[in-house]
């Protein structure tokens, strides 16, 4: 009975996290460069031995890790100069106050000093360095990622890929960190850059509203069978004991 309750509540524990991932998701469907993540769940038994001295099992639920879809997102035309998207494999390096990290959100504009700089203010590397172009002349961007003014060049951005599968560390504003110091990033060789375009949120939405909806159930089924066993353990205490006396 009290075993009934605690594989009811192990079972809720997963499906509330899993809610939060797919709240997550949804939060972010017009994130540019937002990844879906989802749980994995895993089931395990554990076995056990009762009065008579005979195995007997139980089914254990736990959220086992979180997974990050790095699909590609829908390509958006924005025909703005400074807005850039990765087609293919790799991702923008930005230098940001918490040091060196990764994003695929190519939504950038200039600072004061022409240097090219994301939508939060971290500024973006060039394989030489941070790229400062002038504030009053029109820009080109490659395929290769050279940024050219007056058929000049500037500076090429800095595409770095890593090992796949990609091990990485959620850090926000679509901003990735490799979870191992050893995952050092190399230059990327598959992508071509593409000028006046951004890269959408990868989130499905239908498939998360349609996990959401089937968690929910789970975990309301869940739910009515924990207040089942509550109900039978107080009657067993109340109303057995009363008996009994």
């Amino acid at each position: 009975m009290i075993q009934g309750i605690y594989t009811a509540l192990r079972g809720m524990t997963p499906l509330m996290q899993q809610q939060d991932q797919i709240a997550n998701n949804l939060a972010n469907i017009h994130t540019t460069g937002f990844k879906q993540s989802s749980l994995f769940i895993k089931s395990y038994h554990k076995f056990l031995e009762n009065d008579q001295l005979q195995p007997a099992t139980t089914e254990d639920i736990k959220a086992d890790e979180v997974f990050v879809d790095y699909r590609e997102g829908p390509m958006k035309m924005t025909k703005e100069p400074f807005d850039v998207m990765i087609k293919g494999s790799g991702f923008f390096t930005i230098m940001t106050a918490e040091g060196v990290q990764y994003t695929r959100n190519g939504n950038f504009s200039l600072d004061p000093d022409g240097i090219i700089i994301t939508s939060d203010g971290s500024k973006v590397m060039g394989k030489d360095g941070y790229i400062r172009v002038d504030r009053e002349l029109p820009v080109t961007i490659t395929e290769n990622g050279e940024v050219l003014q007056n058929n000049e060049s500037k500076g090429v951005l800095k595409i770095a890929d890593f090992e796949k599968p990609y091990s990485f560390r959620r850090m926000g504003e679509s901003r990735f960190l490799p979870l191992l110091p050893d995952d050092t990033p190399r230059d990327s060789k598959g992508y071509s850059i593409r000028q006046g375009y951004l890269e959408g949120s990868n989130v499905d939405m239908i498939r998360n509203m349609v996990q959401m909806i089937s968690s929910y159930r789970t975990f309301e089924a869940d739910q009515k069978a924990l207040h089942a066993q509550d109900e039978t353990l107080e009657k067993a205490v109340n109303q057995v004991g009363k008996v009994g006396g």
